[in-house]
């Protein structure tokens, strides 16, 4: 009997000796497991705080380029305005009194400035400006030309003054100051309305026998509304055009671009359909 007390007492001793390192064990275990995840924790934050300065830093250089971009731009277009309002004013008859054409100098200087300002135009912006140009290029004096008539330069002047305003908004929108979905819609179709007039294939009946026909006795905004009320003629016209100048590959290189302008505004026609 004594001796079966023996061993319960060492058996518990035993037993006790093990749940206490057992205990032991456990509480080390704990202890390191949170000092290594505070340490692993420091280690991520310190990790992820570098990244985000990093990326906190690139974007304060993209920032501050956007900016310089930004304010580039908007001087760009400035300049530009202030050259077509220039170029409209040079045009302008303020007295009654006849319009006179003014000289290829003033021409080239608003060439100029648009071929300096091109980096910041736009591929929209700069093929509106081509149309102004065309216009004021008709109100030119050129040599061993005929002067413009004055019921035509009239005339030009009120589209280059049409063409000047939606440039400008384009501009505007270009950098935030309007919601206008496409100020230059109406100026792209007079744009593709004198493509088709402007050209002299009689085989193929150009200029344009329709509707479409421009004269110089109506104002770009009623012209516009017609254009507007005879879409379907216009890209029919266009169809025809692009078709005539296809139809021969020497046709296909000489008048590479008007046939590419042709594309262009069929298809953004197409597209608004």
């Amino acid at each position: 009997m004594k001796a079966l007390e023996n061993i319960y007492q060492v058996a518990f001793i035993l037993l006790s000796s093990v749940g206490g390192a057992a205990l032991i064990i456990v509480g080390l275990s704990s202890w390191l497991g949170k000092v290594w995840a505070n340490r692993i924790l420091e280690s991520e934050k310190a990790k992820y705080a570098k990244e985000l300065d990093k990326i906190r830093h690139q974007f304060q250089i993209e920032l501050d380029q956007l900016s310089i971009i930004h304010e580039n731009q908007k001087n760009s277009f400035q300049r530009v305005i202030k050259a077509l309002n220039k170029s409209i004013k040079a045009l302008e008859q303020p007295y009654d009194e006849g319009w006179q054409p003014i000289n290829d100098r003033q021409y080239d200087e608003l060439q100029r400035v648009i071929i300096e300002e091109s980096l910041f135009l736009g591929s929209e912006g700069e093929r509106a400006l081509d149309i102004f140009m065309k216009f004021f290029g008709r109100s030119t004096c050129f040599p061993e030309e005929p002067l413009p008539s004055d019921k035509m330069l009239r005339n030009i002047y009120e589209h280059m003054g049409f063409i000047a305003e939606r440039i400008r908004e384009y501009f505007r929108k270009r950098i935030g100051l309007s919601d206008e979905p496409d100020p230059l819609w109406d100026v792209n179709l007079l744009s593709a309305c004198l493509l088709i007039n402007d050209y002299h294939f009689r085989e193929a009946d150009f200029p344009t026998k329709t509707n479409l026909k421009f004269e110089y006795d109506i104002s770009p905004n009623a012209f516009v509304e017609k254009v507007k009320q005879n879409l379907d003629v216009l890209k029919e016209e266009l169809r025809r055009f692009i078709d005539y100048l296809e139809s021969d590959p020497e046709d296909t290189g000489t008048f590479f671009c008007p046939l590419s302008e042709a594309r262009y505004y069929l298809n953004l026609l197409n597209k608004k359909a």
